[in-house]
């Protein structure tokens, strides 16, 4: 006849199928509570949209400007861009899209030198210095030259950094603002994905339940078994055996009722976590 170690090893078992139901829970609400940043495309998005303040800064240029205006377009279309592509905007992705909208109006000054060199080129054949006017495409290939002789570098390279200040007191105040609304973002997501519960058990979680709900119930069975042929021995006959009987179906008993209890309150918990909070949909 069985003892009560036998109930020892079931309630392990028991315990071993909780946990694996609890953690197979943890998995199902992060997976649904996070969304995955798409950072290559959040790059493209990012370049394509700052692509917008080189506008600015060619067109300020042309009218001999050099202001703030150009990199907030720059920075401001850059994470808008950086968010709409990757799907979601963190702080990484903050810093990416002003890395890249920097490099942009970089690109946008240095499209501004080859302009001029064009134009001046115009003024070096009307004089007779040139046998040809030199074409934009000739410009923007050579203009990296033209930074080797002192002056011309001096005056490009200290309007790129006038111009490269300016949008930085531009820029600034929204950089700020974005990092903070990353920030804000992220620790939204942490606290929907300790509150996020999907909205059924998934087929592990209902396999490990099933797994020990049946495991449970044979073990009942057994001992009920074992208790039932047991009592049938008149307590006149066998004394000591009548009352081992009579344990062993109260234990039969209590095993039948904890396992119950123990598939009943892990049901019960997924139940009331779905009626009493609010799922995170997925977008």
């Amino acid at each position: 006849m069985r003892n009560s170690k036998h109930v020892t090893v079931n309630s392990r078992y028991t315990e071993k199928e909780t946990k694996t139901v609890e953690q197979d829970r943890d998995t199902v609400v992060q997976e649904t509570t996070e969304k995955k940043e798409r950072v290559a495309l959040g790059i493209l998005g990012a370049f394509l949209f700052s692509l917008a303040g080189a506008a600015v800064w060619v067109l300020l240029d042309i009218v001999g400007f050099l202001a703030a205006l150009s990199g907030l377009v720059g920075v401001f279309c850059a994470i808008q861009g950086y968010r709409i592509f990757s799907g979601k905007l963190t702080k990484k992705g903050v810093i990416i899209s002003v890395v890249i909208a920097f490099l942009v109006l970089v690109g946008a000054w240095y499209c501004c030198m080859a302009r001029d060199i064009m134009l001046a080129s115009r003024e070096w054949y009307a004089a007779g210095e040139i046998a040809v006017p030199i074409t934009y495409a000739t410009a923007f290939i050579n203009a990296w030259r033209a930074l080797g002789d002192k002056p011309m570098l001096l005056a490009y390279g200290g309007s790129l950094l006038l111009g490269l200040g300016f949008a930085v007191l531009g820029s600034f105040a929204f950089i700020k603002k974005s990092l903070g609304q990353a920030n804000a973002q992220k620790e939204a997501e942490k606290a929907a994905g300790a509150q996020a519960i999907p909205q059924e058990l998934t087929p592990e979680a209902k396999a490990a339940i099933e797994a020990y709900e049946a495991k449970a119930r044979r073990a009942s069975e057994e001992y009920g078994e074992e208790a039932e042929e047991a009592v049938n021995i008149p307590e006149a006959v066998d004394e000591a055996a009548h009352e081992a009987a009579t344990e062993a179906a109260a234990e039969a008993g209590e095993i039948h009722e904890a396992a119950a209890a123990n598939s009943e309150q892990i049901k019960r918990e997924w139940q009331d976590l779905l009626k009493d909070q609010d799922p995170v949909e997925k977008e």
